[in-house]
C-alpha cells in the first residue's frame, strides 16, 4: 500500500511540474497572439497543457535545423526575410540551447514546423482535407456573393456564381473518383504548412486522441500564423529595444523602430551579397586582372563568387569565390541594384547605372539602404484578411535574405540567380 501511495505521489508531482512548465509556454503563446491581433482575450487556457511535449520536441528539432548545414533557413508564412535572417544568425552563434531565453526557444519551435522539409514536400493531404479546402473556398465566395448582392453588383455576382459552380464540379469529380481524378483539383492535395487545414492534417494523429486533444490542436492550427508572427514580434521588440522585459509591451503597438543602416551592418553581421545575373554577366563589374578574368570564366562553369569583407573606411568590398569561404553559416542577401532607365533601354546603359549605384552604396554617397521599422497590419493573404508583419527597407539594393551554410551556396545561386 505504501509503495502504491509513493508511486501515486510521484505521478502527481510530475503532473504538477508538467502543467507548471506548460503554463509558461501557454502564457507566451497568448501574449504573442494578443500582441499581433491587438485583442485582449486569451486564446489558450490551462487545459492546453497537452501542447507541452510537442513544443519541447519542436524546440530541440528547431535547434538542430538551425545548425544543419544541409537546410536553408528560409521560414515560410512571413515577409521579414532580412530581420529573420539576422535573428537566425544571432541564435545560431550560441553554443548551447540553454543559452536562449524562452521567447527564442519558442521561435525555434516554429522554425521546426515552418522551414521546408524535403520529406514533407513529397507528402500530400488526404481527400478529406482536400475537400475541406474546397469547401472553405466556396464558403468564402458565398460570403462575397452576399455583399455583391446587397450592392446589386451584377458583374461580380456573375463571377462569384461561376467560381462556386466550378469548385462544386471539382469537388464532385474528386468525390466520385475517390480522389483519383485530379485533372482539375490536384492543387488541393499539395501540402502547405501555412494552411490551417494542412496543419490539422499534420496533427491528425494527436487530434484523434480525444475531444480535449482535438480542441487544443484545433486552436493551435487555426491560429498558427498569428501565434508565430506574434513570437517573431516579441523577439524583434526585445532585440531592437535591447530588453528582455516585455511586461510593458502594448497590444496596440503597431510599429517597432529599427533604423538599421544596412551598409554599416555588412561587416558587423558578416553579411554576404550575392550578385544578380546582370552583375555576374556584365563586363563593367569585373576589373582587368587575372583574378577577375578567372572569376568571369568560373561563372560560366557554375563556379560562383560573392561580395564579402566590406571595408567601411575605404568603401570597398572583396569578391570571394564560394569555395574560398569559411565552413560556416552566413546571412546572405540577393542583390538587385536599381536603375532609372526605361526597361527598353540598352542593357549596357542599365548596367552602367547599376554599377554607379553600387559604387555610391560602397562609398556611402546618396540615399542609402536602411531598415526603418517593422510594422504589423491586416493584409489580404490568399483568400483571407489576416494579420501580417512587414519590413520597411528604404533605398534597398536587395530582394531577398536567407541564413545559409557555405556548402549550399553554389546550388542556391544556381537556382535563384542563374
Amino acid at each position: 500500500m505504501r509503495t502504491k501511495k509513493l508511486s501515486r505521489n510521484k505521478k502527481q508531482k510530475r503532473s504538477i511540474k508538467k502543467r507548471y512548465e506548460a503554463k509558461k509556454y501557454i502564457e507566451i503563446f497568448n501574449l504573442a497572439y494578443k500582441c499581433l491581433t491587438s485583442t485582449y482575450h486569451d486564446l489558450f487556457d490551462k487545459d492546453d497543457y497537452l501542447l507541452l511535449s510537442y513544443i519541447k520536441q519542436g524546440i530541440k528539432k528547431g535547434w538542430k535545423i538551425l545548425h544543419d548545414k544541409n537546410i536553408i533557413k528560409e521560414v515560410k508564412c512571413n515577409s521579414l526575410c532580412m530581420t529573420m535572417s539576422i535573428l537566425n544568425s544571432t541564435l545560431g552563434q550560441r553554443k548551447k540551447l540553454e543559452q536562449l531565453n524562452i521567447f527564442q526557444k519558442l521561435y525555434l519551435f516554429f522554425i521546426s514546423y515552418l522551414i521546408e522539409d524535403d520529406k514533407l514536400v513529397k507528402k500530400e493531404v488526404t481527400l478529406k482535407h482536400a475537400i475541406r479546402k474546397i469547401d472553405m473556398k466556396i464558403m468564402d465566395q458565398k460570403r462575397k456573393l452576399l455583399k455583391y448582392e446587397l450592392k446589386k453588383d451584377n458583374r461580380n455576382i456573375k463571377k462569384c456564381n461561376k467560381f462556386i459552380a466550378r469548385q462544386e464540379d471539382i469537388k464532385k469529380q474528386l468525390l466520385e473518383s475517390n480522389g483519383v481524378n485530379r485533372e482539375a483539383g490536384g492543387q488541393y492535395f499539395n501540402l502547405d504548412v501555412c494552411s490551417t487545414v494542412d496543419c490539422q492534417y499534420l496533427q491528425e494523429y494527436k487530434m484523434d486522441k480525444g475531444e480535449k486533444w482535438s480542441k487544443t490542436y484545433s486552436k493551435f492550427c487555426l491560429n498558427i500564423t498569428e501565434i508565430f508572427k506574434g513570437i517573431v514580434w516579441l523577439n524583434m521588440y526585445m532585440l531592437f529595444n535591447r530588453t528582455t522585459d516585455i511586461r510593458r509591451i502594448s497590444f496596440d503597438l503597431d510599429q517597432i523602430k529599427t533604423n538599421i543602416d544596412i551598409r554599416k551592418s555588412l561587416k558587423r553581421i558578416d553579411i554576404i551579397l550575392i550578385p544578380d545575373s546582370y552583375i555576374y554577366e556584365s563586363e563593367i563589374f569585373y576589373e582587368d586582372t587575372f583574378e577577375d578574368e578567372n572569376r568571369k570564366v568560373g561563372v560560366q562553369m557554375n563556379k560562383y563568387w560573392v561580395y564579402k569583407d566590406f571595408d567601411l573606411k575605404n568603401g570597398t568590398c572583396k569578391k570571394i569565390g564560394v569555395t574560398g569561404l569559411e565552413n560556416k553559416h552566413y546571412v546572405v542577401a540577393l542583390m538587385s541594384l536599381p536603375y532609372e532607365s526605361h526597361w527598353k533601354t540598352p542593357k549596357e546603359v542599365k548596367e552602367k547605372e547599376m554599377y554607379n549605384n553600387f559604387q555610391n552604396f560602397l562609398q556611402g554617397r546618396g540615399p542609402l539602404p536602411k531598415l526603418k521599422e517593422i510594422s504589423k497590419r491586416i493584409k489580404k493573404i490568399g483568400d483571407e484578411e489576416r494579420y501580417d508583419l512587414e519590413e520597411n527597407i528604404e533605398n534597398s539594393i536587395t530582394v531577398h535574405w536567407v541564413y545559409i551554410h557555405k556548402d549550399r551556396l553554389n546550388g542556391f545561386i544556381e537556382d535563384w540567380v542563374m
